[in-house]
Formats: C-alpha cells, sequence, structure tokens
C-alpha cells in the first residue's frame, strides 16, 4: 500500500515539475531529504527537459529538409586494408584504441636474442618486436612460423601449432 501511495506522489510531482520552471524544479528537488525521491526528481526533470529539447529540433530539421537541395559530398580517400591495419597494430591497443581487433596473427620468426634477464626478444618479418615475460623455457628459431594470441586482461601469449607450449610475451616496437 505504501509503494502504490509513493507511485502515485511520483507521478503527480513529475505533473507539477512539468508545469514550473527547470531552476525551480531543482530547488524542489534539492530540498527532497529521501535520496531515492531526489533522485527519482532529477531524473523526471532531465527526461522533462530532455523530450522538450529534442522537439523543437525534429521539427525544424523536418520543415528545413524539403527547402534545401541536395549537394554531393566528394568521397574520401580509400581506406588501407582492414587485415593490414589490424595486423600492423596488434598488441598496442593499449597504446591507440582501435575497434578492429584480432585475436590471433602467424607470424615468421627474423632474429631471436636473449636480454640481461634471460628473456627472449623476439624479432619477426613484420617488423614488431616481441620481449617474453619470465624466463620459462620455449624453443625458438629464426624463419619458424609462430602465433601470437591474445590473452585475457592485455596479455598476450606466443606459441606455435606444432606444440602445446606458450609463453607470455609483451610488444616492445
Amino acid at each position: 500500500m505504501k509503494q502504490f501511495a509513493l507511485m502515485i506522489l511520483l507521478g503527480a510531482a513529475t505533473q507539477v515539475q512539468a508545469a514550473i520552471p527547470a531552476e525551480q524544479a531543482i530547488e524542489l528537488c534539492r530540498a527532497e531529504q529521501n535520496a531515492l525521491r531526489r533522485l527519482n526528481c532529477y531524473d523526471a526533470i532531465s527526461a522533462d527537459t530532455s523530450v522538450a529539447a529534442a522537439a523543437p529540433v525534429a521539427r525544424a530539421t523536418q520543415s528545413a529538409a524539403p527547402q534545401q537541395p541536395t549537394v554531393s559530398q566528394p568521397q574520401p580517400a580509400a581506406q588501407p586494408a582492414p587485415a593490414a591495419t589490424a595486423e600492423s597494430s596488434f598488441g598496442l591497443e593499449h597504446k591507440k584504441s582501435s575497434e578492429q581487433t584480432t585475436d590471433k596473427i602467424y607470424v615468421t620468426v627474423k632474429t631471436v636474442s636473449e636480454n640481461k634477464q634471460r628473456e627472449l626478444v623476439v624479432e619477426f618479418t613484420n617488423g614488431q618486436i616481441w620481449r617474453q615475460r619470465g624466463n620459462d623455457y620455449y624453443q625458438i628459431k629464426a624463419g619458424e612460423k609462430h602465433y601470437i594470441k591474445r590473452g585475457v586482461l592485455g596479455s598476450f601469449f606466443l606459441g606455435n601449432d606444432d606444440n602445446n607450449r606458450t609463453i607470455r610475451v609483451k610488444r616492445e616496437q
């Protein structure tokens, strides 16, 4: 019964707020002690102002559209192939936001070296350089074809299809 009365009260408050200016409605909401009612009051004001603001814009665009002639816009230059763009930015998502992401790429090893911490540093023929995270054993040689797949929380794994072993890697360049 109390919930029903509350709903009727909120409905009446919304109708009253539609009739008064926004500044006064905000003051009434600010004076409300109950947090839920205060939030509902602000939501009602927001909904009323967004509906009221959208209606004149829609009418203006409908009336203005038939009067203006259509003009053809020049087309932008052709975009590069999405696969090439996705492969070149693979592993750099944390540095650049990209809508197209690839979960796994296949690459050929160009050179393999170790750093001071005895972690593998692998350069691939596509120009990417990846560094091993940790010092687990992983057999890799120049000329072999490997894959880099995406893990969870921004991690990446280096592996190949010939065995079941993978290592965690981070893109350096």
